[in-house]
């Protein structure tokens, strides 16, 4: 039995009216559409009268707070007879919402209605109705009233004629004018009432929209702040300060038992805090001859300003030379709030006595042998780290460390700073710098089909799906097996069953499948269920065991080989992947989902997310796939795997992380050729190094297999066949391991069950490279330095809207004695193995290479210096004469000789021609 829309979405508790327009929707014709990552939700449904568009807008806006998703669409389907002109409002107002080119243009526009048309006359100029047009707003109408009424008509839109549109530009002139008088108006009124002395500044005026004042932050952290003291050392948030052996040098010596700047909730006196200056400013008074010095002191946890005005020089100077930015102090005072102009500050300001300098105590490298960090993020990595260049090279040199490696993403702009820090630092060659990126990488060797299989397309072959309690094959079940046999484009059997996965489906999944706790109770266990599934499979002819057909195969496939395993029973099957198919053989679909292929194909519609309607719709969906490759010269499935591999689109495959370092001069070359190719060749939002290229280029490169992003991890999430994998694992130099606060997002999305899992995956990787004989190293995908820093990206990652900004990574850069403790769950020997022993392994591979070559390499242009002489000589001539002055010519000679000499006539004609190529197109130069 079909639900209503009030029971589909229960947790929304809507008024009467709205109650009673929800129970009116057909039932049997509701057809829901969800997007789990992106937490939107689409309902079609099919309503016996119309109704407003502001009230379903208001619905939708209601429903998506009820169940806190991004986007909650409601489709009406009505009648064809209702339809009318008093619709066309609505259908504006649609057209407003959807159109990026619509907004505000049919706001005094008239329209005619006919049976076949709808004409709209607006109140804009030609350029107005081509901008309309443009946007292809008329087939936009066509298709909303289409979608909507099932009607087709024909919508035009032109300019607004006659005395309509010279009415409407009168009104709109006296409205333009109007407002002017109002503004001078207010102006005079202004300078009336300031003479008068009504006014003290126009600042002073009320503000009728001005926002209320925030409330007073203590703290740029949350929770309370605890100060650690003890043998010296003062820890106040992520801030450590020694103030064993403190320096007077203001005031009279005093004892440092600082309290934490955000504990300053009242005025108090006899304080002492703790800190690092910044912000510190001396600037005359008004008057001239004194000073005012203001500087604010932050704790590592909060900050409090100090301001003193009318200092005397003398004063002023002596404050001058004992603080600075950057300084560490400790100050004896009070604080208090100022009240400045009749209002008092939220914020206190502190006033000292009595200060000492104290030193701030820094992370430092303390183990014998330093690590090496082989992935680490710049200011480069646009909007996403925090690392200047020179500061990771001269970080990792203050550490001990051999080398460090600078990985932006996909790009090498931190190359010459980070190059000029090191011949800075340590010119003597002691240090390295690894340079190289963390890549977009596509693999496209890889086909549709895996494994050994019958290629004729009329071989006996299983279409199936499967649904589960959520996404991870790690710590999800399956609940529903659907599959269809098919031989010779003829359907031969069917399967479908329950599995009982012995745990509460989640709700989510219920209102996506429809599949409820009560549907699965009492159905066969997955070893049951599995193995009445391998029946239905069969063993084929012996020669090939009969491929499986399935939409994203390896989440599927992923499932059915985890829980095979679990129960014992063996699967080889090959399998063959729709969704890659799908965007080979049409490549003109914007979407290649189940139900995307399906409106495609005109198959009508289906339950989708039903296991078994889901495996009937794509055995139909294959079919016709079947006859589209037949027309295209493709006679069976070795064939098409042949094309797809020749004919792999790098544009439309899926980019993974990946590390690429340099190791010689051979493989910088190398490096900069990708990424030429990246930006020139493959750029679809990320420059992306395709396989191919990579292998052609491959000499002189070390590649590691990245993050959780990288290939290797995501096959291994998606439980991919060792075959595969083994083919991964071989393809690179070293596999990385991170630690796991890097990837705790996988626990919140459902991929893993808990840390344990996360270190399981990083287990998993070190027994692959033992098994295949890879170095594994560990590495931090440094993006910002310290700890406290996290704060800042999570800003950038704010201003970028990132729902997860405010999730705490810890993707900062560790010492040795820091990742040894974070990777210990892996044994003492294995952790230094993966720190220290073979981070340096990798180091000792990488020869010193400089990414910019030292001296000039001005492009050459045959015959340019004697051009640019002759240009020159003649210009010269023509201004003073011939022969020239001897002043001239002995200036424009020694001016040509510098020019010619350092290589730089090229440039001086091509910028010449640049100039009257600007000038013959109208361009200011």
């Amino acid at each position: 039995m079909s639900k209503n829309l009030l029971e589909i979405f229960n947790r929304y508790s809507p008024n009467e009216q709205i109650s009673e327009i929800m129970l009116s929707a057909d039932a049997d014709g509701i057809r829901l559409r969800a997007d789990k990552p992106q937490r939107m939700i689409e309902v079609t449904c099919p309503f016996p009268s119309i109704v407003p568009k502001r009230m379903l807008y208001k619905i939708e806006e209601e429903i998506r707070a009820a169940y806190d998703l991004n986007v909650v669409r409601i489709l009406p389907r009505y009648r064809a007879e209702l339809f009318s002109r008093a619709q066309i409002p609505d259908v504006l107002m649609e057209t407003n919402r959807r159109g990026i080119v619509a907004n505000g243009f049919f706001n005094r526009c008239s329209y005619e209605l006919t049976s076949t048309s709808l004409d709209i006359e607006i109140p804009f100029s030609d350029s107005g109705v081509e901008l309309i047009y443009d946007a292809k707003t008329p087939h936009l109408m066509e298709q909303i009233i289409k979608e909507e009424f099932g009607v087709d008509l024909r919508v035009s839109i032109r300019r607004m004629e006659g005395d309509d549109y010279l009415a409407f530009q009168s009104s709109m002139q006296s409205h333009v004018e109007e407002m002017s008088r109002e503004a001078a108006r207010a102006e005079v009124e202004y300078h009336a009432a300031l003479e008068a002395g009504a006014y003290q500044s126009r600042e002073a005026a009320p503000v009728e929209d001005e926002k209320p004042m925030l409330p007073r932050a203590s703290s740029i952290y949350e929770g309370e702040c605890v100060p650690s003291i003890g043998n010296g050392i003062c820890q106040i948030g992520y801030s450590t300060f020694d103030i064993s052996e403190p320096e007077y040098v203001f005031g009279e010596p005093f004892e440092i038992n600082p309290i934490p700047i955000s504990s300053i909730e009242k005025p108090q006196r006899n304080i002492v805090i703790i800190g690092e200056i910044f912000g510190f400013t001396k600037e005359e008074s008004r008057g001239g001859e004194k000073f005012d010095i203001t500087f604010d002191i932050f704790d590592g946890n909060a900050s409090i300003e100090h301001r003193t005005f009318g200092m005397e020089p003398e004063d002023a100077n002596t404050l001058c030379s004992i603080l600075s930015n950057g300084a560490t102090v400790a100050m004896r005072g009070y604080a208090k709030r100022v009240t400045r102009k009749g209002k008092t500050d939220v914020d206190f300001t502190f006033y000292y006595t009595d200060i000492a300098k104290v030193s701030k105590l820094k992370r430092k490298d303390k183990a014998e042998k330093k690590r090496v960090e082989l992935h680490l993020h710049t200011t480069m990595s646009t909007m996403d780290a925090l690392i200047a260049p020179d500061v990771a090279v001269k970080t990792a040199l203050k550490w001990g460390m051999p080398a460090v490696a600078i990985t932006d993403h996909g790009n090498v702009q931190a190359f010459p700073d980070a190059m000029l820090a090191l011949e800075k630092a340590a010119p003597d060659g002691d240090f390295k710098v690894i340079y190289g990126i963390e890549a977009y990488f596509v693999n496209n060797t890889a086909s549709a089909i895996t494994g050994s299989y019958d290629p004729d397309f009329a071989a006996e072959c299983v279409v199936f799906d499967i649904e589960t309690t959520g996404l991870s094959v790690q710590n999800c079940k399956i609940t529903e097996i659907g599959a269809v046999k098919i031989k010779g484009g003829k359907v031969l059997d069917r399967f479908n069953t329950f599995v009982d996965p012995e745990c509460p489906i989640p709700e989510e999944i219920v209102k996506l499948t429809g599949i409820t706790d009560e549907m699965v109770t009492g159905a066969p266990k997955y070893p049951e269920a599995l193995k009445a599934f391998f029946d239905f499979i069969g063993e084929g002819d012996g020669a090939h065991k009969p491929l499986l057909i399935a939409h994203n195969a390896n989440f599927d496939i992923g499932f059915i080989r985890h829980f095979a395993k679990e129960a014992g029973l063996p699967f080889e099957n090959p399998y063959l992947d729709t969704v890659a198919l799908s965007r080979h053989i049409n490549p003109e679909l914007k979407k290649h989902t189940l139900d995307s292929i399906a409106d495609a194909y005109r198959l009508g519609e289906f339950n989708h997310h039903r296991a078994f309607d889901d495996a009937e719709m794509l055995a139909m969906i294959y079919f016709k796939m079947i006859e589209i490759m037949e027309k295209s010269d493709l006679r069976n499935l070795k064939s098409l795997q042949q094309e797809m591999t020749e004919k792999a689109d790098p544009l439309k495959l899926k980019p993974y992380h990946q590390i690429i370092l340099v190791e010689n001069q051979a493989g910088l070359k190398n490096l900069y050729k990708l990424i030429s190719m990246s930006y020139l060749d493959y750029y679809k939002r990320f420059p992306r190094i395709p396989k191919t290229a990579l292998e052609k280029h491959r000499e002189g490169l070390i590649i590691g297999s990245a993050c959780e992003a990288g290939e290797l991890f995501r096959a291994i999430l998606e439980n991919r066949p060792d075959s595969e994998i083994e083919e991964i694992v071989n393809f690179y130099d070293y596999l990385e391991i991170q630690p796991i606060c890097n990837n705790r997002f996988l626990i919140a999305e459902g991929s893993v069950a808990d840390d344990e899992g996360l270190r399981e995956l990083n287990r998993r990787i070190v027994a692959l490279g033992e098994k295949y004989h890879k170095p594994v190293c560990a590495t931090c995908d440094a993006h910002f330095l310290n700890r406290e820093d996290e704060l800042y990206r999570k800003i950038l990652l704010a201003g970028q809207k990132f729902k997860d900004f405010d999730k705490d990574v810890g993707i900062y850069l560790r010492t040795t004695d820091e990742m040894l403790e974070e990777f210990a769950y892996l044994g003492e020997d294995k952790a230094y193995e993966v720190v220290v022993t073979n981070t340096n392994m990798i180091a000792d591979r990488v020869q010193s290479v400089r990414p910019i070559p030292k001296g000039n390499y001005t492009p050459e242009m045959e015959g340019a210096e004697q051009e640019l002489q002759d240009m020159c000589w003649e210009r010269a001539k023509s201004m003073y004469g011939d022969p020239l002055p001897e002043l001239v010519s002995a200036r424009l000679d020694k001016e040509l000789t510098s020019i010619i000499k350092n290589g730089f006539a090229v440039l001086y004609l091509i910028a010449q021609r640049l100039v009257h190529y600007s000038e013959e197109q109208g361009y200011l130069v």
